[in-house]
């Protein structure tokens, strides 16, 4: 008696049949599950302002452009490995901030904000609903900046003094659109002049 040559396919077939039958690998089990995030937020977005990206930014500005004194003109420009090096840093800081400040779950505030972080604002509670009711918005104010951010890392690599100066004014811009937006929305727009303070 001769065999079925076709005994094994049926063979392999059933077997294929129970493989599709089987449970479902671990990587969809857990991509079925809601997954708990990875991260412990503590900061609130304050926190992260004034811990961050204020002070990175402010050194940033402070990277370009001419202070006159007493002693004379003096060119803020790096000059220095170590002074490139320290904006360098400062770039970086001010743009892994913007990801933080992304972050869902993360709080306005837990404090009352002073008078110059109100401005038009009262309560952190109104930042904090506004925010939440238009969270694309302040996505995107986020994403400019660590943009703008981006084009100062890369000016700064490149010692490209007039790049910088140009990012700085970009990262002043994009800061204020979203502070007008969320932050102080009903504050009067200061009146410009070149005139000096009495």
């Amino acid at each position: 008696m001769r065999p079925n040559p076709l005994l094994p396919l049926a063979a392999l077939a059933f077997a294929l049949a129970a493989c599709s039958q089987e449970a479902p690998p671990p990587a969809a089990k857990a991509a079925a599950q809601p997954q708990e995030s990875p991260f412990q937020i503590t900061a609130t977005i304050q926190d992260i302002m004034d811990s961050e990206v204020d002070p990175s930014a402010d050194a940033l500005w402070a990277t370009t452009g001419f202070v006159a004194d007493k002693t004379g003109v003096h060119d803020k420009t790096p000059h220095t490995d170590a002074e490139w090096t320290a904006a360098r840093k400062n770039a970086l800081i001010l743009i892994e901030a913007t990801n933080l400040l992304r972050m869902e779950g993360r709080k306005v505030a837990e404090r009352e904000l002073d008078k110059e972080e109100k401005g038009g604002v009262e309560d952190p509670a109104i930042i904090q609903k506004n925010i939440e009711a238009n969270r694309a918005a302040f996505i995107g104010f986020a994403r400019r900046l660590h943009d703008v951010g981006t084009n100062m890392l890369q000016a700064i690599q490149k010692r490209d003094v007039a790049g910088m100066d140009k990012a700085g004014e970009d990262m002043d811009a994009a800061c204020e659109a979203c502070h007008r937006t969320f932050w102080y929305p009903n504050a009067v727009e200061p009146i410009q002049t070149l005139e000096p303070p009495k």
